[in-house]
């Protein structure tokens, strides 16, 4: 029953027969060997493209068939077992260890054949440090390896990120850095999507992608400790210096005012004994006794210090504004990566501008 029941679905499966053989071992266990053809043999079946076949699978079903004609049922000895091993591909695979008990390095050469030819349509190769990370780097090596099988179906691929400048790689191949600009072309089925950035923890997770669709991804990087206090200073420094360009901003318009008043009330007013002004309409009417002459023309002085005095700190009013707004535009915010933080006993303090005003925030 278990045989025909296979064969019958077999029958009625339009999907290409992939065949995974055992593979060659040389230095390797054989529990090993096993362990890595089944799982490349589960991510197969996990692509739903190909109906997939094992040997351990064929040795079960040939020694079932084999007990039933033992058993004398001539009529369901299963004539149709060659359609069980028919395929069109074939994967095989060479796995080699190396090294010690503690420090065993693994080799796993994976091929792709098509069944008939003498050429293998693509090969893939998997180095790796111990029995853990050789089965955590098959699934991308499959993935890989039957990629060429796979570009007739295709669909595309969005990735978004919570930082700019990550690297984007599918299936371990990089396609470029955050923010990708255009949808990445991909075949259909499962996919590796790794992200990563110096200073953050790699993400490295599953993708499907369905043929003619579009698969939206966003990954968000979390930071080192070392990395979120490192941007935290520099934040913080940079908020400093613009909190300072604002003062010295402030500062310069407060000298420019001042410099403006003082000068208007020195000038005065043709009617204001004392003024400038006072002292000029008295020389425009020839009046030139009690020294006249030598205070209208230390008023002018004084008239003009201010004046310099005003157009200083107008420059200097500029120049803190511009300064302030550049800093506060260009540098990081502080407290972006506040809750990556692991700090104790710590009390910081952040001052940020908002249209009301400014707010005092605080970590404790």
């Amino acid at each position: 029953m278990i045989s025909s029941t296979l064969l019958l679905l077999l029958a009625a499966d339009p999907q290409p027969g992939l065949a995974v053989m055992d593979f060659a071992i040389e230095g390797a266990a054989p529990e090993i060997a096993a362990a890595t053809s089944g799982l490349v043999a589960h991510e197969l079946e996990r692509l739903q493209l190909f109906h997939v076949t094992t040997a351990e699978t064929t040795r079960v079903i040939l020694g079932v068939d084999r007990q039933r004609q033992l058993l004398g049922c001539e009529s369901c000895s299963g004539a149709n077992i060659a359609e069980l091993t028919s395929f069109e591909y074939l994967v095989t695979g060479k796995l080699l260890r190396s090294g010690g008990q503690k420090d065993a390095k693994y080799n796993l050469l994976l091929t792709l054949l098509k069944v008939g030819s003498a050429s293998p349509l693509s090969s893939v190769r998997v180095e790796a440090k111990g029995e853990e990370k050789l089965l955590q780097e098959v699934p991308a090596a499959t993935l890989k390896l039957v990629g060429k099988l796979l570009e007739g179906r295709q669909g595309s691929l969005v990735v978004a990120s919570s930082e700019v400048g990550a690297a984007v790689k599918i299936d371990d191949t990089q396609v470029g850095t955050t923010p990708l600009q255009a949808r990445v072309p991909v075949a259909a089925g499962p996919h590796l999507l790794t992200v990563e950035k110096e200073g953050f923890s790699q993400v490295r997770k599953e993708v499907r992608v369905s043929p003619d669709q579009v698969s939206d991804e966003f990954v968000r990087l979390v930071p080192s400790p070392d990395m979120a206090d490192a941007y935290e200073a520099k934040a913080t420094r940079f908020r400093a210096l613009a909190w300072v360009a604002t003062g010295v901003g402030a500062a310069g318009l407060g000298g420019f005012v001042a410099g403006n008043l003082l000068a208007s009330s020195k000038y005065g007013d043709a009617g204001v004994e004392g003024s400038f002004a006072w002292y000029r309409a008295r020389l425009v009417a020839g009046d030139e006794s009690g020294g006249n002459r030598e205070k209208a023309g230390q008023l002018k002085a004084e008239i003009e210090t201010m004046q310099i005095i005003s157009w200083i700190g107008l420059g200097a009013a500029a120049a803190g504004a511009i300064t302030a707004t550049v800093l506060f535009v260009v540098g990081d915010p502080p407290g972006r990566y506040e809750a990556y933080r692991q700090r104790t006993g710590v009390v910081s303090m952040t001052l940020s501008p908002t249209p009301g005003g400014v707010v005092l925030t605080g970590a404790f």
